[in-house]
């Protein structure tokens, strides 16, 4: 979704225009949205040289009805350069007028979707992720481990019992169990 600049009409007093922000830094197409608290206006855009070399707006005279939104999209060229330039908002032929400092960056090279993402919200998942993945690793080593164990207990219980031939065999049988368990952990997992 583009990212939007809300720019207020007849909020205080007639054909007042007043943007939420004086500047604006993209990379990517944006959104003017006009929002009109008063009586129906016309509103003139004009884009300076340098910004009228990479942006074309869908419309540089607009008519906003009274107390309703419209949105204008101004769309940068594909392959654009970045640019330092500004777009001046006018009402009231030319009567009130503000000004938007536009930066225009250079345009994504992944060719990902265009998303923007709060600095806190890859933090947080980052420390759940980590929390879930060492919970899950936990679980996987602990099955084996306890097999192993119990394995070598047996083993070595039979062993105790049983004549000295019957318990190096068992006792062999252990050794492996042991091995296998380790080459599991160390190898298996990975």
């Amino acid at each position: 979704m583009p990212e939007t600049l809300t720019v207020h009409l007849n909020r205080s007093e007639p054909r007042e225009v007043a943007p939420e922000a004086a500047t604006l830094e993209t990379g990517r197409s944006f959104v003017l949205a006009f929002e009109n608290h008063g009586g129906p206006t016309h509103v003139h855009l004009h884009l300076d040289d340098a910004l009228d070399a990479v942006a074309r707006p869908t419309g540089t005279q607009v008519y906003v009805e009274g107390d309703s939104t419209r949105r204008v999209e101004v769309n940068l060229l594909p392959d654009h350069s970045p640019v330092k330039g500004y777009i001046d908002i006018s009402t009231g032929y030319g009567a009130e007028k503000a000004r938007v400092n536009v930066t225009v960056t250079d345009p994504r090279k992944d060719g990902g979707a265009d998303v923007a993402i709060d600095d806190s919200l890859a933090e947080k998942q980052t420390e759940n992720a980590e929390s879930t993945t060492s919970a899950s690793e936990t679980a996987e080593t602990t099955k084996p481990v306890a097999v192993a164990v119990v394995g070598v207990a047996v083993a070595t219980a039979l062993a105790l019992s049983v004549s000295e031939g019957l318990g190096l065999v068992v006792g062999g049988l252990a050794l492996l169990c042991g091995v296998g368990a380790a080459g599991y952990l160390l190898y298996g997992q990975s």
